[in-house]
Parts: C-alpha cells; structure tokens; sequence
C-alpha cells in the first residue's frame, strides 16, 4: 500500500480551525484498518506538537483532514511561534513517512488592495530565519504580518512582469510596475557579526571538515576576517548563473545580492536561493527517520544541524535598481548600462575573493592546519567557482544585450508606425531612433 499526501495550501494562520487540509490518498486502499499519525516538527527537527492520531478504515481511497482546530490547541498548549515548519505524516502500518513544509503564522492582516488584481499570479513569503519561501495561491484572503516573513505579490501581463512588496503592516513598500528586465538588489539584515558568519558558514558548500574545524575556531575567537576570506566564495556557489554581485558588510551586518532578472518569468527559487535548500533536505531526511524510530535518531540532531539552519537573518529587503520596458528606450539603455557596469564590478570582487581564498588555503596547509587533499579538493572547487561565475556573469549581461537589441528595433518600428521622435539621451548623442514625417 502506497500513502500519498498534500496540504491544499501550505499555510496556518493563528485561530484558523479548519484551514489548511491535509490530502491523503491510498493505493491500493487497505484491506483492514491502519493507523495515522502526524506532528509538527522545527525546522532543527524538534518535535514542536503532540501527535494527531486517526483510524483509516479499510477500503478507504482519500481521506481529508481539517488541520486547524488541531494546530491551533497545539499552538496554545505549546506555544511554538512563525516560522516555517515541517508536518510529518506516517502511517503506522507500513513506517512510511511524508514530510509536507509549513508556514506558521501567528499575525496577519486582509490582504491589501492589489494593483490589476485580475493579472495576480501568486504571492511569495520568504522566511528570513531559514531562507525558505512559500508560494500562495492568489485567492489568499489573509497575508502574514510577523516581521519575520517578507511578503511579495507577483503578477504577469503580456510577457511582463510586476513585483510588488507589501509591508508587515499591510501596506505596499515598493512597486516594480510592469517589466520584462529588472536590475534588484536583496539584502540580508543580520543582528550580530558572529549570526552572520554563522549563517555564511552553514550555507557554505565544498568545506573539508578541517577546514570547517579551523573556520569554527577562527569565528569562535572573533577572527571574523579570516573566516570570511574563506567562506565568500563556497558561500557564492549556489549563486552561479543566477545573481551578479554578492557583497559581505561586515560593518553594517549585510549581505546584498544584486540579480538581473526577467519579471515577465519571476522565478523566486532560480533567482534567490542557496544552500538552505540542501540544509533542509537534510533535515527532512533525519525528521522522517527520527519519526519512524521514535525519535531516537534525533539525538544530537539539533548540534548537528545547528550551523545549517543557524545564522537567523534579523531583516531583508528587495530594492529595484532598474527596471527596463520595451516602450521606454531611454530606461532600457539606462539599465543595461548599470548591467554592464555590475559585471564588471563583479568579475573584479570575484578575482579578489578567489586570490584571498587561495592565499589563506596556501598558508593553513604550509602550516599543518589542512592536509593536502583538504588543499586540492579546495582549490579545484575554487578554480571551477571562478571560471563558472565569471562565465554565468558575462551570459547575464549578454542576455540583457539581446533584449536590448530586440527593444531598440521594437522602439524603431513603434515610432515609424505612430509617426513619433524616440530620443535617446546624452548616451548615445541623441540618435534618433526612428523619425517619419508627416505628408
């Protein structure tokens, strides 16, 4: 028998008592009662709920569970706060286990007024802790307020794109209008320097563990500068061929990640993702094995994971550069300047972020602190980091070429067709780009 589970929407709201549902299917139905139980568990695998028990009887095909009134005892009872969380389902029978992510929220205000509602696709909830996001349905009445979430609305009209940011308090914080290219910078708020450089660490990829033993004691100690000039680089891997620039200001706590992005194909996941991704696979893979065992696996589990999921970003914010319109030459030209301009910059941060790393790896080995394999399997992950993003890099700023080039000729012909002057600035010496006159 195979249990196959889903949530109709992946969202609880404090006071809710039917809301969200849990979708449950069997094939081939049982031939005699079994048994089904759920909980919650964190995102370090702590098991935040009693578990919900219920008897499937035999031949049962579907079966739908109103959640709410269940997770809202439990959240009396044991006051877990927002955050994103995981359902395990499992059915006792056959220990097969089904993990289902969750956002909890314990504020949220009526959704606000959104602009051309009709071309709403979805909104986004980006958690600020564990760098996960949730897309929901745009027929959501309800959107959370904590501070914890960012909360986004996306919406698509011919081929364009148009983000708009909502604040904590139900109010629009910025709007993107509709756009095919955009220029955007994310930035990640941290409260303290040692939370940042936890964070860097646990989504960090390629790290031998004597590296990660050296880079432990060096944070430990407060030697944040040689932690970081290892870390930037296996922290940017995830980030190949979707963003520009990643900056680490260590004075002002943040990180800014600048991408150029197609709104008219806004993918959260492709542009704004990194190794939390990974973090939380593992953590699901344990959770599920903690619950078949009873719980036994997840001894030593929150220690293990800690600077995975650790690093909790205080505050994030996603600022538009500029943005580029096929009936705007003027902005588009503007906008792939900036591109050209944040490439550039970006291929010299990298050159110097790889020469730091490697220097330091150079040193730890002569000094016994790393073996040569450490060394090796490094570097080649550092060489390949440096060719792979300064390649992705030149791609993005291509791309931005290639619209460029299609806006320039859709501009020429718009404007012979309507009989109008489309001047471009000073950049280009006020060429005209098309002209007809009158007869």
């Amino acid at each position: 028998m195979t249990m196959l589970a889903f949530l109709d929407r992946n969202l609880w709201i404090k006071g809710e008592l039917t809301e969200p549902k849990l979708n449950v299917l069997f094939s081939p139905p049982p031939t005699s009662n079994v048994t089904l139980t759920l909980a919650v568990f964190d995102s370090n695998g702590i098991k935040v709920t009693d578990d919900y028990t219920t008897t499937i009887t035999s031949g049962t095909q579907s079966k739908i569970i109103e959640l709410g009134d269940y997770l809202n005892t439990q959240q009396l009872s044991k006051g877990f706060t927002s955050g994103t969380y995981f359902i395990l389902v499992k059915l006792i029978e056959t220990n097969e286990v089904i993990a289902l992510p969750l956002l909890i929220t314990l504020g949220a205000y009526t959704s606000p007024p959104i602009p051309d509602s009709q071309y709403l696709q979805y909104y986004t909830v980006f958690d600020k802790v564990t760098g996960s996001y949730f897309n929901l349905p745009p027929t959501l009445t309800y959107i959370p307020s904590d501070p914890r979430f960012m909360v986004y609305a996306y919406l698509h009209k011919e081929n364009k794109g148009r983000l708009i940011g909502l604040t904590e308090l139900g109010t629009i914080s910025f709007d993107t209008d509709y756009h095919q290219l955009a220029l955007l910078t994310l930035t990640l708020q941290f409260t303290s320097i040692k939370e940042m450089m936890i964070h860097i660490l646990g989504h960090s990829y390629g790290l031998t563990n004597n590296a990660v033993m050296q880079l432990l004691q060096a944070i430990n100690s407060g030697d944040y500068d040689t932690a970081l000039t290892l870390l930037r680089p296996f922290y940017m891997i995830t980030f190949i061929g979707r963003v520009l620039t990643v900056e680490f200001d260590t004075t002002n706590l943040q990180i800014r990640i600048k991408t150029q992005t197609y709104l008219g194909q806004w993918d959260w996941g492709r542009i704004f993702t990194w190794g939390a991704v990974g973090c939380a696979l593992t953590t699901v893979g344990l959770m599920a094995g903690a619950y078949v065992t009873g719980g036994l696996s997840l001894l030593g589990l929150s220690e293990v994971l800690g600077a995975c999921i650790g690093g909790a970003i205080a505050g994030g914010l996603v600022a538009v550069i500029s943005s580029a319109s096929t009936d705007k030459p003027e902005t588009i030209v503007e906008h792939q300047k900036k591109v050209e301009e944040e490439g550039e910059k970006a291929k010299q941060t990298n050159q110097q972020y790889y020469t730091s790393a490697t220097d330091l790896l150079s040193s730890w080995l002569q000094q016994g602190k790393i073996t040569q394999d450490d060394y090796n399997q490094m570097t080649t992950i550092l060489n390949n980091w440096k060719t792979s993003m300064d390649s992705a890099i030149d791609d993005i700023v291509n791309i931005s070429k290639k619209a460029i080039e299609e806006a320039y000729n859709d501009g020429y012909n718009k404007a012979k067709d309507e009989m109008k002057f489309w001047i471009i600035g000073a950049g280009l010496g006020g060429f005209i780009l098309g002209q007809a006159t009158a007869k």
